[in-house]
């Protein structure tokens, strides 16, 4: 993991087709912070989201123009290994998609595949570690040969984020994390996702208002493909500059 983790957007278009869901998005993100991408159903903020891993690609209509850059690399260049960028950029989904495999092997399915330990001991120890680090190894560390399907919701989840740091990624991708889960669950990833913040940078999907007030330091707010404004969140929730994004904060639309 590197020290830094510069991001830029620069004129990011997303079309799907002949529709375009994302116009000239131009923004930088803070190394090691929570950033939270908030809007309307339909805005864009999840296509911008999959552009930082490349998993647009797997759209076959869709087209991504423009630069997204991580630590001085175009993700956009045709000499961009997307294995090697997915290694070094975790997505975690909005419903819990553990493997139909042990818990083990969930957390140990991308190191292995990825060569990143040389021997079974090395596996066992950095399963551990994302376990840990995910604030589940307390819970799962006598039963890891049980299927990941087994667990709770919320515990299917924190599965999927040991799942996703356990290639040792610099960036982590977050859709809707607590959308599919209960209060509880959701308090105890929100926890996780402010200690997790210290080591690795952060963007966030989300469409609960308050949940961006509570994990991010900044917020960018997306309206019809277009980023309307971003700052340090509460900066933008006490007073947003834009027209939009006041009718937007005060439940004007949404």
């Amino acid at each position: 993991m590197t020290e830094t983790t510069n991001i830029q957007c620069r004129n990011v278009n997303v079309f799907y087709g002949e529709s375009d869901a994302l116009r000239n998005v131009n923004m930088t993100l803070k190394d090691k912070a929570v950033t939270a991408f908030i809007g309307p159903s339909g805005c864009g903020k999840s296509t911008l989201l999959r552009c930082f891993n490349r998993m647009n690609d797997l759209i076959d209509i869709a087209k991504v123009t423009g630069e997204i850059i991580i630590d001085g690399q175009n993700l956009n260049s045709p000499e961009t290994d997307v294995v090697e960028l997915r290694q070094r950029v975790g997505m975690v989904f909005q419903k819990p998609n553990p493997f139909p495999k042990s818990i083990f092997e969930n957390v140990a399915y991308g190191p292995r595949i990825h060569g990143l330990c040389r021997n079974r001991t090395e596996l066992h120890d950095r399963v551990e570690e994302a376990l840990t680090r995910a604030g589940l190894w307390k819970e799962v560390s006598d039963r890891l040969r049980e299927p990941g399907l087994g667990l709770s919701g919320g515990q299917q989840q924190r599965l999927c984020i040991a799942r996703a740091i356990a290639t040792e990624p610099e960036v982590l991708l977050m859709d809707e994390p607590c959308s599919a889960l209960d209060p509880i669950a959701t308090t105890i990833i929100e926890d996780l996702i402010g200690e997790l913040a210290k080591s690795y940078t952060i963007i966030m999907v989300t469409h609960s208002m308050a949940q961006a007030q509570r994990v991010s330091e900044d917020t960018a707010f997306f309206y019809k493909g277009d980023l309307i404004e971003i700052a340090p969140t509460k900066e933008l929730f006490r007073n947003p500059k834009q027209a939009y994004t006041k009718q937007y904060l005060s439940g004007s639309f949404g």
